[in-house]
This record gives structure tokens, sequence and C-alpha cells, in this order.
């Protein structure tokens, strides 16, 4: 902590950044979608550091024009549309660790988060994010999904933050 010229408070500006995520093969398909960050806060003023950033899944967009609305079906039918990443960890000089968790709705999986800040001093500065996630046993109502014994999400994002005002 200590090491870290990132000490203090900061917020994730709204809609300054998003997350895109994409599956291993499941079945025939590979889903890569992304959706923007609708804010959060991150807190490395203790000797553990935190951060917590929400997403709007209900705005998840894969491009491909046939699977966007079965994916918004899923999400509405799942969860408020909204997922909720919050991890503590530690931060040494521009790289910060995370261990949480991502929950939608009822839906709850743990996530390591490793985020890599650009910036300095007080100014606005972007933390790049990379993780993954593994669902185990999900069934997925999509056509040509069905019952997955196992699905990785690899997650790769970018949050601005800056100083609370």
């Amino acid at each position: 902590m200590n090491g870290s010229q990132h000490h203090g408070q900061w917020q994730v500006e709204p809609r300054q950044g998003s997350i895109k995520m994409k599956t291993d093969r499941v079945g025939v398909f590979v889903i890569d979608a992304h959706a923007p960050i609708l804010g959060g806060s991150a807190d490395w003023t203790s000797q553990v550091a935190q951060l917590t950033f929400d997403v709007a899944i209900s705005e998840v967009k894969t491009g491909n024009p046939l699977l966007d609305p079965e994916v918004h079906a899923l999400v509405k039918k799942g969860s408020d549309g909204v997922l909720t990443y919050h991890g503590t960890g530690s931060a040494d000089g521009d790289e910060v660790q995370f261990e949480g968790t991502a929950k939608a709705g009822d839906v709850e999986v743990p996530m390591a988060i490793t985020g890599d800040v650009e910036g300095s001093g007080d100014d606005p500065r972007d933390l790049r994010l990379t993780g993954t996630a593994t669902f185990s046993d999900v069934h997925i109502p999509l056509p040509g999904f069905g019952h997955v014994h196992e699905v990785k999400i690899h997650v790769v994002g970018v949050l601005q933050l800056t100083r609370p005002s």
C-alpha cells in the first residue's frame, strides 16, 4: 500500500468506461460482449484497497443483431440489469490486485481482478482491468446453449477514476 502513488479515495465516473466480456467456446458459440460502466468507487486509504463498480448489463451489446435480443431477455429475467463487482486487495505502485465477487440478481461468482493505473497527481486516471470468472452448471436459455457444465468469462475493462468533489 505505501508504494502506491494512487493513495486516497476515488470515484468511478459513470459512462466513461466499459467492460468487455468474452466467453470460451460454449457449444458452437463464443459470446463477445461489452457494456457501459454505471459508476462506483475505489478506496486506497487503508491497509486494504477496495474497489466497487456497477456495469449496465441491461445495455450489453454483442454485435450480433440476432443474439442481442436474446441476451437482453436473459438479463431482464435474471436481474435488475446491473452487475456489481466488489473486491478487496492491495495496491503496489501502479498495479492493484482485487479478490471479490461479481453479482447480478441471484447469481454471484468469485472474480479476481488485476488493475493497472495510468495517470498521476489528482488528475483523472484510467484503471485498466483484467480478470476471469467461472460459472459452473449453468442453464443458458438461449438458442443453441441449454445446460452448460462450465462457462469461463474473460473480462477486460477501463474505469475512469476521479477524486470525489
